[in-house]
């Protein structure tokens, strides 16, 4: 059943960019109604709106993004078509379209191929789940165990562990599907695929309220033991990159590792390259700062690199081409065409600084001028992060006692990044907006909003 959101922000909201603009009237939106399709078919959206573009979003039934495009409207009317993957979760999906709060919504169902489905009611041998602790083993990729009960599951090669009570509901039915080809999917830099892609889903949306632990093999024989970090990632699709668990546990000798989740989506057993761990542990300037861990994921991760000399200066701050050129790499954007700016023309940073221009991240000071070697403000990277992400905007009662040297253009992306935790202030009571970023500063936020469960 269609409804329209006019209460919430699209995931693909504008923001404001580093220069001030004006806010733009609520125009018409609509979503032509979409009708339930089967795994592997082709999805149509399309409508009308009176703006230049459409931003659509659509989320899977554990409410992860599937599909994200920004479509441009002609006369009014827009249309867009992907085809869902052949093994895409059997569930309802929710289409979102249009800009900012003005933006309308559907509803469809994916179908099953096979003639099976999350909800466990296939009629194959998917058996009960058993009590609390209790185990249940089945060829199929489906299981449905007791909510109040907990209980494992072994499905596709992975094993699954559900607390009692970690969900709300019933009887939770899980799926796990091995993706048939991957080489579509990002891949870090400095890290090596050591294992299948397993696509796991439930029918319950929403987040764990306690860890479920899952336990996925892998080839030990693509590993070198001595020098590699072996560990299950997520893949953030909005972002485009992996995000590694934080409490694997690796057996090397059964070829299986396991860690805590909160959400379902895809995953993958992802070992960093030798020279990837050793770049990450050679700082002799990092042991006991405290962004050490955060910095050493991002270098792991191949979005920042330190100093030739075997430093990371944490402590120093960074240009606008610098943090602009981690943005770049940490989703993973292809190279564009875009603005290139009278003092960006003969800069080592010129095809980043265009990149991000052309995926309306940036703007300069004026038509002209980018200040590339400008070192960066807080406000900035704020604003930028919050462009990239297209993070839907938040409210906040900021108290800080410089909240009043934001910039207007600024004040959205302060709001947004310090209202879900983003973005902290100092002890001294100060959020410095227009201070300069550390690299230490600017690698922390950003690591924070890649590592958000979507």
């Amino acid at each position: 059943m269609k409804k329209r959101l006019l209460s919430i922000a699209a995931a693909g909201s504008l923001v404001l960019t580093l220069l001030p603009s004006a806010m733009l009237a609520a125009t018409p939106v609509t979503l032509t109604d979409i009708t339930n399709k089967y795994q592997g078919e082709t999805v149509t959206i399309s409508g009308t709106s009176s703006d230049n573009d459409v931003i659509i979003k659509v989320i899977r039934p554990d409410n992860t993004v599937l599909y994200y495009d920004d479509v441009p409207t002609n006369m009014g009317s827009y249309s867009q078509s992907f085809t869902l993957p052949a093994d895409a979760a059997v569930g309802t999906y929710t289409v979102v379209a249009g800009i900012g709060t003005n933006v309308d919504t559907d509803v469809f169902s994916v179908i099953s191929t096979s003639g099976s489905n999350d909800s466990g009611n296939s009629g194959s041998s998917n058996g009960g789940g058993g009590g609390s602790g209790g185990g249940s083993t089945s060829s199929t990729n489906s299981n449905t165990i007791s909510i109040s009960n907990g209980g494992t599951v072994r499905l596709n090669g992975a094993t699954i562990d559900v607390p009692a009570g970690a969900l709300d509901g019933t009887n939770l039915t899980i799926t796990v599907n091995r993706l048939s080809n991957p080489s579509g999917l990002p891949m870090n830099a400095g890290s090596l695929l050591v294992s299948d892609v397993f696509d796991i889903t439930k029918n319950i949306p929403g987040l764990f309220t306690k860890a479920v632990r899952i336990t996925l093999p892998f080839d030990a024989s693509k590993v070198d033991q001595d020098h590699s970090n072996v560990g299950i990632y997520w893949l953030n699709e909005t972002f485009n990159t992996w995000i590694k668990l934080d409490d694997n546990q690796v057996d090397m000798t059964n070829g299986t590792v396991s860690a805590s989740v909160n959400h379902f989506t895809k995953f993958a057993v992802l070992a960093s390259k030798p020279e990837g761990q050793a770049i990450a542990l050679k700082f002799s300037d990092l042991n006991g700062h405290w962004a050490e861990q955060n910095i050493k994921k991002l270098v792991e991760m191949g979005v920042i690199d330190g100093y030739s000399d075997g430093t990371f200066k944490p402590d120093n701050n960074m240009t606008r081409a610098e943090f602009v050129s981690i943005i770049v790499k940490a989703f993973n954007l292809q190279t564009q065409e875009g603005k290139v700016f009278a003092d960006t023309t003969n800069h080592w940073a010129k095809s980043l600084i265009a990149t991000a221009a052309a995926n309306v991240i940036i703007s300069g000071y004026s038509d002209s001028e980018f200040a590339p070697n400008d070192l960066v403000t807080r406000e900035q990277i704020a604003s930028m992060l919050v462009k990239a992400t297209h993070m839907d905007l938040a409210s906040s009662n900021l108290t800080f006692k410089d909240q009043d040297e934001i910039s207007d253009w600024a004040q959205d992306a302060i709001n947004t990044v310090t209202a879900k935790g983003l973005m902290d202030g100092y002890q001294d009571g100060t959020l410095k907006p227009q201070g300069n970023a550390t690299r230490a500063e600017a690698a922390t936020l950003l690591l924070r909003i890649l590592q958000q469960a979507k």
